[in-house]
């Protein structure tokens, strides 16, 4: 059984947290999340709707939880195979990076690099895309600037009856799902290179 260390958040993270909890190849080592809304969506720093979800699902699987809200916040991370970041507000840095035996990677909505940062399905419905890409990558020193292991393409469909932003709610939804499946097909990479 291989061990996974996840800096999840939001619904992408939920659904890969819900993924491996339910897997009987993979162990949760521990989770990091964030309580608290980022300040450019929440002034106040209100709890996260989704908090409770990953309190819930950490308690009831028996796997440390830990809520980290400031980029200066010290992180001590268990030794294990993979490190996966989805959603995560915060550069995760080298020292931490180098606890995954086998790799460590992000999850991003979008295309690497032309989409990484803030907003990538935005950014792409504004380039006029046919296309969502999600790309797996290396954890580098720059947000979103590893090198890409591998992608999954979600059609856009824009519907010009809907709003611009309901339009990027519904991708973002859509694509939730993907997550697991991308986080999965990343493992069986480096685990296949290991049996090789």
């Amino acid at each position: 059984m291989k061990t996974v260390v996840g800096f999840l958040s939001r619904a992408h993270g939920l659904n890969a947290l819900n993924a491996l909890v339910n897997s009987d190849r993979y162990k949760l080592k521990a989770v990091y999340t964030h309580a608290l809304n980022p300040r450019s969506q929440d002034p106040k720093r209100g709890k996260r709707i989704d908090y409770d979800q990953y309190v819930r699902i950490c308690s009831e699987g028996n796997i440390p939880l830990f809520a980290i809200d400031s980029k200066d916040q010290k992180i001590e991370v268990p030794e294990c195979d993979f490190i996966v970041e989805i959603s995560w507000r915060y550069l995760i840095p080298e020292y931490i990076v180098k606890k995954a035996r086998l790799a460590a990677f992000g999850i991003h909505r979008g295309k690497l690099p032309e989409y990484a940062g803030a907003e990538p399905i935005k950014q792409a419905l504004m380039k006029n895309e046919n296309e969502i890409i999600l790309s797996a990558h290396y954890l580098v020193p720059i947000i979103d600037h590893g090198e890409t292991i591998i992608s999954v393409s979600h059609p856009v469909n824009y519907d010009s009856s809907a709003s611009f932003d309901d339009n990027i709610q519904r991708l973002r939804d859509e694509i939730t799902p993907l997550f697991s499946k991308i986080m999965f097909m990343t493992f069986k990479i480096f685990e296949s290179q290991v049996r090789t």
